[in-house]
């Protein structure tokens, strides 16, 4: 049998059947995917001394008082001794309350994983807060 274009067709019309129905072969280019950075308002958080509370603020400066939802609170009880609690509220504890009560000393205290929810009932991480703790001075009255 001798070759010739009308045996040959075939294979060229298989050729160019897989040749545009493959992308690796073809010209169509890949769609750039699209990503969308979910942003909050809330940009940090600071303790109310007051009302004994963490406080959420946004970027504008205004204060959302009921913003946050979580929270721990760090300080150090010996010299390389840490000791954590954890607060499911924006209010401290009553441990964390009875704990800042009995320091003796003046104490850095720290409060970490501050998550809150913003406007749009998104959970937020928000930046660590360092307070200075002194304790209460007991007067002697005679």
């Amino acid at each position: 049998m001798k070759f010739t274009f009308l045996n040959a067709r075939p294979v060229f019309i298989i050729w160019l059947i897989l040749f545009f129905h493959f992308p690796v072969f073809s010209q169509e280019t890949e769609i750039d995917k699209i990503s969308v950075k979910k942003e909050s308002n809330l940009v940090k958080a600071f303790f109310d001394s007051n009302d004994l509370k963490i406080i959420a603020q946004d970027k504008y400066g205004n204060i959302n008082h009921h913003a946050v939802r979580s929270f721990e609170m760090h300080y150090e009880v010996k010299k390389k001794k840490l000791k954590i609690l954890k607060s499911s509220s924006m209010y401290l504890t009553l441990d964390m309350l009875h704990d800042l009560n009995n320091l003796k000393e003046a104490k850095k205290i720290f409060y970490t994983k501050i998550t809150a929810e913003d406007q749009n009932g998104n959970l937020v991480s928000l930046p660590d807060v360092i307070e200075m703790n002194f304790p209460r001075c007991k007067q002697n009255v005679k």
